[in-house]
């Protein structure tokens, strides 16, 4: 009888540990995201951008150039920088709040919008098993391919 209870009182603790951790990491991306570069793959892993988040404000840099992304994070100055640099294409904003990570473009006053859903922070790498989006212009819809970002600035 005494072994069914150990073992019943062990299997609470790695439930609940569990459930805690789980938690924890589909809750994280609010502090895992402001202040860091990520690389991002396509979900067909054909296309590859850098994001560099804000760490102050809402805007992020996203471009193809891995050193652009890094200098960015540098500090607030070279941030500015390097959003005015990379704005011609459009001006990124994001939202990284729950479980969810949303990036938004605006580029001659129209919007297009990503949002990135259930999304997990496991170490340094965020996953999302799916995401919805709007792009101006070309429609919207929901891919279910999973999608990840690898933090570069380790």
């Amino acid at each position: 009888m005494k072994k069914k209870s150990v073992l019943l009182t062990f299997l609470v603790v790695l439930i609940v540990a569990l459930g805690g951790l789980g938690f924890y990491a589909t809750h994280a991306v609010s502090g895992a995201v402001p202040g860091h570069v990520y690389k991002y793959q396509g979900v067909n892993k054909v296309g590859t951008a850098y994001i560099a988040f804000s760490a102050n404000s809402d805007r992020a840099v996203v471009t193809h150039s891995k050193q652009t992304a890094l200098v960015a994070d540098q500090d607030p100055t070279a941030f500015d920088r390097a959003y005015q640099k990379t704005s011609q294409q459009g001006r990124w904003t994001y939202k990284a709040s729950g479980s969810h990570l949303t990036l938004a473009m605006v580029k001659d006053n129209a919007a297009s919008q990503w949002q990135y859903n259930w999304v997990t922070v496991l170490g340094s790498k965020i996953y999302a098993p799916s995401f919805t989006y709007q792009i101006n212009n070309a429609g919207q819809g929901v891919s279910h391919k999973m999608t990840s970002f690898t933090r570069l600035d380790q």
